[in-house]
């Protein structure tokens, strides 16, 4: 039985790689967000996790995973990013004793996800002049492109903020600019996919 008391344990695991209520998706997904946080930490900004992360208004409470604080987005002050980790098939994990039909779910799958986060988050966040990101991800490995386009973010303000320390303000935008601030996307893609194979493991450890 799952720790979600809804149905028996599945022979093909798919059950617990969709269940959000067993310790080990919950320690998956806290790995995603550790590992995130520290990718943001490393761009020299303020960074809040869990818990002390902001929230929205108190009439809904809502509250995302990582906050960098006056990072100066789009004309906000501040940058929440909630993140979920969606599974690649197709099927309802609590009917047919938890039975996946085994068809994978098209990109638009992890879209729709997004739309449903931006949805429950950007506006009320938007009211207190912060930014919101929703930081989409699966269990088989596949970010979403608006996730990828933030790690981008994230790596252009790491490498800025490093030539300024190194007194080379001058050099940003030059083509050594340029590859490093490509190897630093790199680094922080390989690393969340490296969170995101670990948190598929934990799905399966209850």
């Amino acid at each position: 039985m799952c720790s979600c008391k809804n149905v028996s344990l599945d022979p093909q695991d798919d059950h617990v790689l969709a269940c959000k209520h067993h310790t080990g998706a919950t320690r998956g997904h806290n790995h995603v967000m550790d590992v995130l946080a520290q990718l943001a930490c490393n761009t020299g900004y303020s960074v809040r996790v869990n818990h002390k992360v902001s929230t929205t208004a108190a009439a809904n409470n809502k509250q995302g995973d990582v906050e960098l604080v006056n990072f100066d987005l789009d004309g906000y002050n501040n940058l929440v990013i909630d993140v979920l980790i969606c599974c690649d098939l197709i099927g309802n994990s609590t009917v047919n004793n938890g039975h996946l039909n085994s068809k994978m779910h098209t990109n638009d799958y992890l879209q729709a996800r997004v739309g449903v986060n931006n949805r429950r988050h950007k506006g009320d966040y938007a009211a207190f002049g912060t930014a919101f990101a929703a930081a989409i991800v699966s269990v088989a490995g596949q970010i979403h492109p608006k996730f990828l386009r933030h790690l981008w973010v994230l790596a252009d303000k790491q490498t800025q903020n490093y030539y300024a320390f190194i007194g080379a303000e001058k050099e940003i935008g030059s083509e050594a600019f340029t590859w490093s601030r490509a190897r630093t996307f790199s680094y922080n893609k390989n690393s969340i996919g490296k969170a995101i194979a670990y948190a598929t493991a934990t799905h399966l450890l209850i």
